[in-house]
Parts: C-alpha cells; sequence; structure tokens
C-alpha cells in the first residue's frame, strides 16, 4: 500500500473520528438530561402522572403545565397489563431508568470505536494491542447489550411496576450477537496482525 493510500485512510478515520466525538458529546448530554429528569420525576407528584393505550405502546404522561407535558412510551410487550395495575409515574421512572442505562451501554461502545479511529489516524500503525483491547471491550459491550437490556427493562417493570414476573426471550437480538461474534473474530485478526507486525519490526 502507498504512502497516499495510507494518507487517505488516515485522513478518513480523523473526520470519522471527529464526528464519533460530536455524536459522544451530544450522547454524554443527553445521558445528563435524561439523568436530571430522572431525579426530577423521582420526587414529583403520582397526581401529574396519567397513562394512555396506544394501539402499540403506552404513553406515560407527566404535566409540566397546563399546556405542556412531557411524555414517556413504553411497548405493551414490556408493559402487558391494563392501567388500573399500574402506577403510572414508577412506569415512567422505570422506563427513564432503563433509557439511561441503554445509553450508558452506547456511549462506553461509541468511546470504543472513537479510540480506534484515533489511533487509525494518528498512530504508525492500527495494530495494535491497544485496538484489539478496544475491539474485544466494543464486541462484548455488543453481545451484553443485545442480550440483556430488554430483559433487563423487564425485569425493572416485573420489581417496580407491575409485580408480575415474566421473561420474554424474544427481546434477545440475535442480529447484535452476531455483529459482536463478528468484531471478536476482527480482533483476533488485528492481533495476529500485532504479531506481524512485531516480526516486521525486529527484522529491520
Amino acid at each position: 500500500m502507498s504512502q497516499d493510500n495510507i494518507s487517505i485512510i488516515k485522513k478518513r478515520a480523523d473526520k470519522i473520528q471527529k464526528v464519533i466525538a460530536l455524536i459522544f458529546i451530544l450522547g454524554v448530554i443527553l445521558f445528563f438530561a435524561a439523568l436530571i429528569g430522572f431525579v426530577v420525576l423521582f420526587f414529583a407528584s403520582s397526581e401529574k402522572f396519567n397513562a394512555v393505550r396506544g394501539n402499540l405502546d403506552w404513553s406515560i404522561n407527566y404535566e409540566l403545565a397546563k399546556s405542556s407535558s412531557f411524555f414517556i412510551t413504553i411497548p405493551h410487550k414490556i408493559l402487558p397489563i391494563s392501567t388500573s395495575r399500574f402506577s403510572a409515574k414508577y412506569a415512567g421512572l422505570t422506563s427513564l431508568f432503563s433509557l439511561l442505562i441503554n445509553l450508558s451501554f452506547t456511549l462506553y461502545g461509541i468511546k470504543q470505536v472513537g479510540n480506534i479511529l484515533k489511533s487509525m489516524a494518528n498512530d504508525i500503525t492500527p495494530f495494535i494491542m491497544d485496538n484489539v483491547k478496544r475491539l474485544n471491550k466494543l464486541a462484548y459491550i455488543i453481545i451484553i447489550y443485545s442480550v440483556a437490556v430488554d430483559i433487563l427493562s423487564n425485569l425493572f417493570v416485573s420489581i417496580f411496576v407491575t409485580k408480575i414476573f415474566f421473561l420474554d426471550l424474544s427481546n434477545i437480538h440475535l442480529s447484535g450477537v452476531l455483529v459482536g461474534g463478528l468484531i471478536l473474530v476482527i480482533a483476533d485478526i488485528f492481533k495476529y496482525g500485532v504479531f506481524l507486525q512485531k516480526e516486521f519490526d525486529t527484522t529491520l
């Protein structure tokens, strides 16, 4: 590969890394906004909450003022009971807490991608052990997210809202597990690349 091609790859990686960094910053802002919202709603009066059943999900509304409100949607498969059997406030809080967990996983994954792109843009070679570790972390976070996050949401709803335990295995995202497995393979390829890079450096 020529130096010109390497330079093009590095410039492209740098541009994408800057976009990823901006997305990460926006994600952090959204996370703290959701966290503040959670704290505010936790201490809010239950009378300001109400649940409206739609065709596909519940809309949990919180009255901010007489003419404005804030709402969160919860799919029927997560909250499959009638409004008389749960508290709209705790349903909203549980949904917001699940959103915080989702954002935590997503931000961690975005951070790993950003670090890999930064390495590609600035290091002499991307075949370093730090990138192997980052790829492994990214793969595991995608697998855990795909398997556990929606199940955790169901569990939180069962404990704090419905008091009825149920486990829906259809919430496991097999496509995410496959993507995570593919990234683990790529991590092994990078690890082999690190070995070849060391062999190449020692022969010079």
